[in-house]
Order: C-alpha cells, then sequence, then structure tokens
C-alpha cells in the first residue's frame, strides 16, 4: 500500500458481539489493519477474545460523563500510523475493503455525505438541507468562517482521517466538551436542537465553519461494489439480539462472518445466541416486525416515564 492504516472503534459489554463481529468480518475476508478498541467496563477475558484475531489493542477508556460516541476523537487519536479509520461497532465488511478505506490524498478525509433526499429524515422542515437556524449556532460556535461549505451533513458511522489532521481531531474532542449538554443521554441529545446528534453534530458544524477542516471526498466508496461494502446496522434492536425489517436483508451476509468464526475455531464471547444461528434464519425472518414493533412500544413507555 505505501502507507499504514489503523482502524479504531469503541464499545461497551452491550456492544461486544458487535466489535466482535466487525473485527471477525475484517480478518474473515483478509483486512490486515491493525485494530484498536477504546472500551468501557471491559474485562480481561474480553481483551482476551478480541486478541485472537491478532493486531488488536484494547485502551480502557477514562472515567467520563459523555457518551463513548463522544469520545471518538479520542480513540482516533490512539493511532500512530498515517491514517486512522473508525468504523462504528454495529456494523461489518462484506468483502475486502482495505483499498477503500482511506481517502484519495492527505488533504481529504473519507466520509459519507447524505444526500439530500436522506437529509430529509434529519431535516425536514428544511427540505433536507442544513437549516439556517442550525447554521447560524454552528457558525457563532465555530467563530470561523462565514460561509458554510455543506448543505447536508455527513454520516459519523464511518471516517478514515489522514494523520496531518490530528489537530481537526483535537478541536473536534474539544468542542464537543465545550457546547454539549453534559450528561450521558445516549447518540441523541434533544436538549440541544442545534446538536441534537452529538458527536456528528459537532462534526459537521466544524466540517462546515473550521478554515482548515479537511476536505470531503466526493464519493463514500464502501457502498458500490456488493463484493467490497461497508454495512451499518443504524436501528436498534442491533443484529446479534434480535432482526428488524431493515437488517434482515443483511443476513446471510452477517452470518457468513460467525460461520466464519465457528469453522476457524475461535472462541466466542458466549454461545451464540438465537438471532445468530443460521438455523434460526426462517423465526427470524417471521419475527421481524414484533420485534420492531417491541421496540418502538419500549421506546414510547420510555419517552412517557411509564
Amino acid at each position: 500500500m505505501g502507507y499504514s492504516n489503523t482502524v479504531v472503534a469503541a464499545s461497551d459489554m452491550n456492544y461486544f458481539w458487535g466489535v466482535f463481529l466487525m473485527i471477525a468480518s475484517m480478518r474473515c475476508y483478509g483486512m490486515r489493519e491493525p485494530v484498536i478498541v477504546l472500551g468501557t467496563g471491559y474485562t480481561p477475558e474480553a481483551g482476551r477474545l478480541l486478541s485472537q484475531f491478532g493486531d488488536v489493542t484494547v485502551h480502557e477508556a477514562s472515567p467520563s460523563s459523555r457518551s463513548l460516541t463522544c469520545r471518538k476523537p479520542e480513540a482516533l487519536l490512539l493511532a500512530e500510523t498515517d491514517y486512522a479509520t473508525w468504523v462504528d461497532c454495529d456494523g461489518f465488511f462484506s468483502g475486502n475493503c482495505s483499498a477503500l478505506l482511506t481517502p484519495p490524498d492527505q488533504d481529504h478525509i473519507r466520509i459519507r455525505r447524505r444526500s439530500l433526499r436522506e437529509n430529509l429524515n434529519v431535516y425536514p422542515d428544511a427540505g433536507g438541507r442544513i437549516p439556517d437556524d442550525v447554521l447560524d449556532v454552528w457558525r457563532r460556535d465555530v467563530g470561523e468562517r462565514a460561509e458554510a461549505r455543506l448543505d447536508t451533513c455527513c454520516s459519523a458511522c464511518f471516517m478514515s482521517v489522514p494523520g496531518k489532521h490530528r489537530k481537526f481531531l483535537e478541536r473536534w474532542r474539544d468542542q464537543m466538551a465545550r457546547v454539549l449538554p453534559d450528561g450521558d443521554v445516549g447518540v441523541v441529545d434533544h436538549r440541544t436542537a442545534a446538536y441534537f446528534q452529538t458527536d456528528e453534530s459537532v462534526l459537521n458544524s466544524l466540517l462546515c465553519f473550521m478554515e482548515d477542516a479537511p476536505l470531503v471526498t466526493e464519493e463514500y466508496g464502501l457502498d458500490r461494489d456488493p463484493d467490497a461494502v461497508f454495512i451499518h446496522f443504524v436501528c436498534h434492536p442491533k443484529p446479534w439480539r434480535a432482526w428488524t425489517p431493515y437488517a434482515f436483508r443483511h443476513f446471510d451476509r452477517y452470518l457468513a462472518v460467525v460461520d466464519y468464526l465457528l469453522e476457524q475455531g475461535y472462541d466466542l464471547p458466549e454461545p451464540l445466541p438465537f438471532a445468530l444461528r443460521r438455523e434460526n434464519k426462517s423465526w427470524c425472518r417471521l419475527l421481524e416486525y414484533p420485534v420492531l414493533m417491541r421496540h418502538k412500544f419500549q421506546r414510547l413507555r420510555r419517552r412517557l416515564g411509564l
């Protein structure tokens, strides 16, 4: 390759199956990049299980009042290679994506920019564009550029950053500490309209208004070739717990990674959950919508304080 790249992720033990299968998917398809995991609440056994994949380093996260999702720049800064590539651990690789991970040059970061149609799900009242009132807050808080570079947001589930942009990562870390409310309320925080997507909102504010922010790649690239793709399970529940209608289309691809683990004799975190057993595929399909409805009902109860 002529350069070095480290894949970086973070998880607590609730997402351990996710990070375990994400790293397994890399090795399954011959991706040999070193991996750094920023973990919280990890046991020695958890570290041993990940070490089976070779060249995996676990860093125990220091205590924090913030969600682990807000510690992405901290995790990326642990890498000492030419590039650091963040990967959400509730996703996996299908095929060898090593050649697609990094951006084309040192001035860019590889990241997926949302289309207007997709961004409409985030900002339905502004036609998919970032609303002016949000941009006004971002412009004031960043305090550099007058005009926004972007009119739609980038997804923070995957990003590959050249080493020359370490100061950008430091600014992202520091800016979150400055503008986000304290406390861990999860990935979404409706206490602040301009930053309700927490780390992702702050990232986009900097990409829009920081003078020396890296450029964003025109193409994401990891969604073009069905034989080399990164698949992200955005919704709950996650597939190691149960399958939703959106996620189930990837059942066979995800279970191919499980098959690899079993064939190679890897130690597993625990006996395979129901949802990760190939013989349960028909049941998982039948339960898609009941699973989704149950999750929505539970979320509604939490919102209502019931």
